[in-house]
């Protein structure tokens, strides 16, 4: 049975919010609703599972009253409502998250108290106080982090890269894990930022991924599996000093091919056009690697350069894909940059699938390969390795559609 909700609606439409109440509380939540947000200056949201915030409300606007939410002990999740169009929602929700709350969603009226029952359904339990975050500081992490690199210990995870029309699998990216022995738990960006501050270190850093990506290639294609490895690398360690004989050295010493391994760019490469640039990636395109961009559809005016780049795959940026679940627009833009990537010669990769309907929108538009937790989150090799005889009849209920 779905867990009992505690509702706050804040609308000024007094029947709207009476008509909305009938129906949650009829599904068994607790509701409560407030016509203007001033009357809710000493109320504790904290004490809210959801919050249900017209936009349009009298004195102050939703948007007004984002950063008074924000300020609570636990914010309750938000679900923007407004008929004044979806560019504002969109905006909206993107303030909220940058406010760091969660919105679980938007919905422009006139809509079917159903939507709302699904939104609250899926919305999380409260999540209670937070714990305390260990210190990621730059002076408590880089001591344990350069000892990880060189005694080759520092975690990395394998996502599966499978076909988006059969879902056969191709390959894997390797990502850097979220455990430090000797440090606890840590976010990869918070690694990365840190690596970054020190030029060698991110060398080391990226060379590690890369030794760990391409053994791991080796040892899947050893049996049987045949598929690439996709690694991430920062566009100032391929401009080091000689990065392309450095890179070539780590993969055949594992016994890889060079063409066995993507080695992946942020969309960053695409605003640094410079001879120096250019001369790396092209010389590594020479090398037989293949070179992918990363995280595409996170900036837009660049992509022209597309055409000086010598890549052959690009990688619609995850952010996009949830966007487009719920926005005609960026749905718009995904279609726009899959077809884009497909004129150009290159192969189209969906980041962030994790529905059914995340896939089949990758199959409209002619996705070459997807990733995401609808087919698995990033693993361990030997867990990577232990699923993949059996992926294939898993997979399969995704593509029939029955998973």
């Amino acid at each position: 049975m779905p867990r009992r909700r505690k509702i706050l609606i804040l609308d000024d439409d007094a029947a709207f919010c009476e008509d909305l109440a009938e129906a949650l509380t009829a599904a068994g939540h607790q509701v409560v609703t407030a016509g203007d947000a001033r009357s809710l200056a000493e109320t504790d949201l904290s004490d809210h599972d959801l919050l249900l915030l017209d936009l349009a409300l009298p004195a102050m606007d939703g948007i007004s009253f984002l950063s008074r939410i924000a300020e609570a002990r636990h914010p309750p999740q938000l679900v923007f409502i407004s008929g004044s169009g979806e560019e504002l929602l969109r905006a909206a929700a993107s303030i909220g998250g940058s406010h760091g709350l969660d919105v679980l969603g938007s919905l422009q009226k006139p809509f079917a108290p159903e939507l709302v029952l699904d939104l609250a359904t899926r919305a999380a339990p409260p999540a209670g106080p937070p714990a305390a975050a260990p210190s990621h500081s730059s002076a408590a992490l880089l001591p344990v982090l350069q000892g990880a690199i060189h005694g080759r210990s520092l975690p990395v995870l394998f996502q599966p890269l499978v076909t988006a029309d059969t879902l056969v699998f191709v390959g894997a990216e390797a990502l850097l894990g979220n455990l430090l022995a000797g440090y606890g738990a840590v976010r990869p960006q918070d690694l990365i930022a840190g690596a970054a501050a020190h030029p060698t270190l991110l060398v080391d850093l990226s060379l590690h991924v890369l030794r760990k990506a391409a053994e791991a290639c080796a040892h899947w294609t050893g049996l049987g599996q045949t598929g690439r490895v996709s690694v991430n690398m920062p566009l100032d360690v391929l401009l080091s000093e000689d990065c392309v004989a450095v890179i070539s050295s780590v993969v055949t010493r594992a016994g890889v091919a060079p063409a066995s391994v993507v080695l992946e760019l942020t969309e960053d490469a695409l605003y640094d056009s410079s001879p120096r640039a250019l001369a790396a990636l092209a010389r590594l395109r020479l090398a037989g690697f293949g070179l992918a961009l990363d995280d595409v559809g996170q900036r837009q005016s660049g992509l022209l350069q597309l055409a000086n780049l010598p890549v052959t795959e690009i990688k619609i940026d995850l952010e996009l894909m949830r966007q487009a679940r719920e926005w005609e627009k960026p749905r718009s833009i995904f279609a726009s940059i899959a077809d884009l990537g497909h004129r150009l010669g290159m192969k189209v990769v969906a980041e962030g699938v994790e529905t059914q309907a995340d896939l089949a929108l990758a199959r409209a538009h002619g996705i070459d390969y997807i990733q995401g937790h609808l087919v698995s989150r990033k693993r361990p090799l030997q867990e990577l390795l232990a699923m993949l005889p059996n992926a294939s009849a898993s997979w399969n209920t995704l593509h029939s559609g029955t998973a």
